[in-house]
């Protein structure tokens, strides 16, 4: 294969080899293009109006499909890769359906933009929403299958997806939610005739079985209480007892201990007395 000169393209190089149809210059970057809102197409039945101005409000969890202003042409030996905008993202809205270009494409490219935020977004023509850069890559003979497009047949096709499948919010998610509570309730009105049934026959059970509870209870608590003032008189005669036995020893002990003290001074006179008839 010939060596060829691979790689990132700068902007100066994205504009010399006419990448970019309808390009504006202040959109060029040191090695990337912004593409520009040229269309919007809202989704869903309940979309937003457009202002007079062409200008959008995006609500929250909102999807519109945007279509580039500008067109790219791509002959063999150059591809392109679409990423969002920081910009876009750091205020709530994402580019999705993103990705490669292949060599051989004509024509404008579209993004479907969702509102993560907590806020409206104006979305105005003009406005960057895509970033593209642009490589250089070896040919191949399939560059020749790349679809080409005008703009008038691209946009219709857009309108034509957009009105099949592309939603007011992203997710339905309030359309989901109701057909949910729909669900849910009617399994609840079903499930409320079994349980009023149950519930009533709980009843009467509770009716006949809590006065035989009670008495039980009351006979339990009585004999209960019973033993435990039997435990409690056992428990004194113990005490008493064992209290009993410690007195009489330490009497015992307090005797032994005087007689031992007697007997003791009996001893210390005994000399005394000898010396004395001498």
């Amino acid at each position: 294969m010939p060596n060829q000169d691979l790689g990132l393209l700068s902007g100066e190089e994205i504009k010399r080899e006419g990448l970019i149809i309808d390009g504006t210059d202040a959109l060029f970057r040191a090695s990337t293009y912004d593409l520009s809102i040229g269309e919007i197409i809202p989704g869903g039945k309940h979309s937003q109006p457009m202002t007079a101005a062409g200008e959008y409000r995006l609500r929250p969890g909102g999807m519109v499909r945007v279509i580039a202003r500008e067109s790219l042409k791509l002959p063999d030996g150059f591809t392109g890769h679409a990423l969002p905008r920081n910009t876009l993202c750091t205020r709530g809205v994402l580019a999705i359906n993103i990705g490669i270009v292949d060599p051989g494409f004509e024509g404008p490219i579209s993004s479907t933009l969702i509102n993560f935020g907590d806020a409206d977004y104006v979305l105005k023509p003009g406005e960057a929403f895509l970033r593209l850069s642009f490589h250089r890559c070896p040919k191949s003979p399939k560059a020749d299958d790349a679809q080409a497009w005008n703009r008038e047949e691209y946009s219709e096709e857009a309108r034509k997806q957009v009105l099949a499948y592309l939603g007011t919010h992203f997710l339905n998610i309030d359309e989901t939610a109701k057909k949910a509570s729909e669900v849910a309730f009617g399994k609840f009105k079903g499930a409320l005739v079994i349980w009023a049934t149950v519930a009533a026959v709980v009843l009467g059970l509770i009716t006949v079985l809590v006065p035989l509870g009670a008495s039980y209870t009351d006979h339990y608590l009585s004999g209960r209480l019973e033993w435990q003032a039997q435990e409690e008189k056992a428990v004194e005669e113990r005490v008493e007892a064992r209290n009993d036995a410690q007195m009489k020893r330490l009497v015992d002990e307090v005797a032994q201990l005087h007689s031992e003290i007697n007997n003791a001074k009996g001893v210390r006179r005994s000399p005394a007395s000898q010396d004395g008839g001498q």
